[in-house]
């Protein structure tokens, strides 16, 4: 938990309290989620249903008042007891969508041998095209895909980063990261593969190299996260993933 908390604090421009927790906001990065959040870090005790809406509704109008200028809301909760209370408050608000995640460790073997040759190890700018090229198949306007991969530089700036490429011929098709801030964890991020080149296995490739990469450094802790409900979790699953906690994220889309 402290590393994510840690990578939000590093990467944004500002930060401000609030009861229970703190906005961590990038103004100039303003679309970007990820830059642009309320973390909910403590809840108090033995709140009935009501009243964890009320805490609900104090938390999304703290969002109102601290990203008033953002187009989006987004609340986020490391701590799996504080989160599985607080979404009992969120799902009643209207608007408002809640996204469970799973913090998943490598601590097993794959369930079978993977083919590492389509992978090269590579500079984060040579994943700039493909991840552009990704950001427009999911429907990101122009200035959207602009901000994503400004962020993605200035996220890759803050710690050591290793980023893997599968190829088909010349051009990359599935792409990851793999990031460390020195505290002896890393986490897998950023797994994407183009959409022509879907279930040729090449997510699983990449995803290996950085195991193994993290292996050879030997970090203490490899993991990355995974929604709950959507289909890459239970290839982590067999990649040797398993869960360790969850964490929430409540979400208010862009307002129109």
């Amino acid at each position: 938990m402290q590393f994510m908390r840690a990578l939000d604090d590093d990467a944004c421009d500002r930060r401000e309290r609030f009861a229970g927790g703190v906005a961590t906001l990038t103004p100039d990065l303003r679309r970007v989620m990820n830059l642009n959040l309320l973390r909910v870090e403590a809840l108090p005790e033995r709140l009935a249903v009501a009243e964890l809406r009320a805490e609900a509704e104090r938390v999304a109008g703290e969002a109102d008042r601290l990203c008033a200028d953002l187009g989006h809301r987004r609340v986020v909760v490391y701590e799996e007891e504080i989160g599985t209370r607080l979404a009992l408050g969120f799902e009643q608000l209207a608007g408002w969508q809640t996204e469970r995640v799973v913090l998943m460790a490598q601590h097993r073997p794959a369930d079978r041998q993977v083919d590492l040759a389509a992978v090269r190890e590579v500079q984060e700018e040579d994943l700039q095209t493909a991840r552009e090229r990704f950001l427009r198949s999911r429907g990101d306007d122009d200035e959207l895909v602009e901000q994503e991969l400004r962020a993605a530089h200035r996220l890759a700036a803050l710690g050591e980063v290793w980023a893997f490429a599968a190829f088909a011929g010349r051009e990359v098709a599935s792409y990851c990261e793999l990031y460390a801030d020195g505290s002896g964890a890393a986490q897998i991020r950023g797994v994407a593969t183009l959409p022509e080149h879907r279930g040729a296995g090449l997510a699983r490739a990449t995803v290996s190299a950085a195991i193994a990469k993290s292996r050879v450094l030997g970090h203490d802790l490899t993991f990355l996260r995974a929604v709950h409900d959507d289909w890459p979790k239970n290839l982590y699953g067999k990649l040797g993933f398993d869960a360790i906690g969850t964490m929430f994220r409540f979400t208010q889309q862009p307002l129109r």
